[in-house]
């Protein structure tokens, strides 16, 4: 007997599941992540409660949150560990009133994870790109580092790099300072 083949889902039908627990969308298949370890859990609550401050004060009509399901090219849709919409951006991005996602963001955070490094440094920078996202910041709590990237004809290119005891500052935030010892937990 021959097997019917399944249909890759779209963003659309994917966030319609509303599936328990934690899943991104990859090739039309939802894909189970693993739960984060604590260094990873800190940074990626700490990213939001230090640029929370700073979007309230210059951004307030703009959107940031964590952990939200955004689509990213045919097929696919992440869940980076905060994402940031500016005020253009999150009015054709986001849906309050009807509670959805509409389109990508101006900026997505992923927090390098133990499990998978090379999927947050290698897979999803190419379709973070491929689906047009401006910036994207890789936090790695392991090397209490920060690499900023900012989408230049296609590509990824790092704008700014922050180590040790430096500060976090980026022209995509004109400001904003955030030392890394307030960011990363030993």
């Amino acid at each position: 007997m021959a097997e019917t083949a399944v249909r890759p889902l779209t963003f659309e039908e994917f966030v319609r599941l509303d599936l328990p627990g934690r899943f991104e969308l990859v090739n039309g298949r939802p894909e189970e992540l693993v739960s984060p370890k604590p260094l990873h859990a800190w940074t990626g609550s700490r990213i939001a409660a230090l640029l929370d401050p700073y979007l309230e004060q210059h951004d307030p009509n703009g959107y940031w949150g964590v952990e939200l399901d955004i689509p990213t090219i045919p097929y696919h849709g992440r869940r980076p560990d905060f994402v940031y919409y500016s005020a253009a951006d999150a009015a054709q991005g986001i849906d309050l009133q009807k509670n959805q996602v509409l389109g990508i963001p101006t900026l997505v955070v992923e927090v390098l994870s133990d499990d998978d490094r090379q999927r947050d440094q290698v897979t999803k920078r190419e379709e973070y790109a491929k689906a047009g996202i401006p910036h994207y910041w890789l936090l790695d709590p392991q090397g209490r580092s920060v690499r900023a990237l900012a989408l230049q004809e296609g590509r990824y290119e790092a704008v700014a790099e922050f180590s040790g005891e430096e500060t976090l500052m980026t022209p995509l935030f004109p400001g904003l300072q955030i030392p890394l010892k307030r960011l990363f937990r030993s």
